[in-house]
């Protein structure tokens, strides 16, 4: 017996066909962005879970910038301290020297030469403004700038400074952060109240600050003078501190920097982590897509055969 199409199969024939064309479009979009869904409909049933997990990739990414920021911040803030250090170093050495030769050959000219490199560290800049001014970044912190300006000054020269107090802070986690800010009346003013108090004395000037010299005052003269002697000998434990106390923040600003870079290699963890966790809810594995999609095809070939074929087949062609 020849069977006869009948319109209410035609029709089941053709919605199958329409459904198998969706599947078709679904694996191919699945293959081409390697992505189970373009939106959270599509991933209803973990919806919730994936728009948490890319919060979470967000913040972390937010703390790794942070973290990125400062550490710049902190590597500066290293360069600066390493030439702050190696100043106090010349001037101890320039000052050692004229005492153990009885000699002031160079030694003013050390003097003013490690002012000068003091004063370009203190009022140095990076891409945000000052770095030692505090909020005031668009302010130098220091507001002189001539030698002869620090024998102007009060004693100690607390009014060449102009930066504020506040200091950096920077969330580097969720559970952490760093106070990084450095300040230039903090990090200047005993080594520009030791360069004030050479500069006096050079001057004929007895310095006022702790401890007083007796007097009476220079300039320093070759031979020295007992007075000079005096005076430069007892300047020597104040430069050795000053040396000291530099190497101590360098210190103190290497350890905020091997936090900031292992908080940066934890966040990255933590990253990868959490990327893969969303990669397992919204990715779709490249070999099983690529199955589906043939898959699909095949079917979809064969319904088109199908529908082909009974579309052949009437009651008219039976006549």
């Amino acid at each position: 017996m020849t069977r006869v199409s009948t319109y209410q199969q035609s029709q089941t024939l053709i919605n199958h066909m329409l459904n198998t064309q969706k599947q078709v479009t679904d694996a191919q979009r699945q293959v081409n962005t390697g992505k189970i869904a373009d939106t959270y409909q599509g991933l209803y049933q973990e919806a919730t879970t994936l728009s948490g997990a890319k919060s979470l990739v967000s913040l972390l990414e937010q703390h790794k910038e942070n973290a990125g920021v400062i550490q710049t911040n902190l590597q500066s803030y290293d360069q600066m301290l390493g030439s702050l250090e190696k100043a106090a170093t010349d001037l101890k050495e320039a000052v050692m020297g004229a005492v153990n030769s009885s000699s002031a050959l160079g030694l003013e000219a050390t003097v003013e030469g490690v002012f000068e490199s003091v004063l370009g560290v203190l009022n140095s800049k990076d891409t945000e403004g000052f770095l030692f001014a505090g909020s005031k970044k668009d302010v130098a912190p220091v507001n002189i700038t001539n030698w002869s300006d620090l024998t102007a000054a009060l004693e100690p020269p607390t009014d060449i400074f102009t930066n504020d107090t506040l200091k950096r802070v920077v969330r580097v986690d969720e559970n952490r952060t760093l106070e990084t800010g450095i300040l230039a009346d903090e990090l200047g003013l005993e080594i520009m109240t030791a360069l004030q108090r050479i500069a006096l004395w050079q001057n004929g000037t007895l310095p006022t600050t702790a401890p007083v010299p007796t007097g009476p005052a220079g300039p320093v003269t070759t031979p020295l003078r007992q007075e000079d002697q005096d005076f430069l000998i007892g300047e020597i434990q104040n430069l050795e501190n000053l040396v000291r106390g530099f190497n101590e923040a360098r210190g103190v600003n290497g350890l905020n920097l091997k936090t900031v870079q292992d908080t940066q290699e934890s966040l990255d963890l933590q990253i990868d982590q959490a990327e893969i966790f969303i990669s397992n809810i919204e990715d779709v594995d490249a070999a099983e897509a690529i199955t589906n999609l043939n898959q699909a095809n095949f079917a979809l070939e064969a319904s088109y055969n199908v529908l082909s074929q009974i579309n052949r087949v009437s009651l008219l062609n039976f006549l």
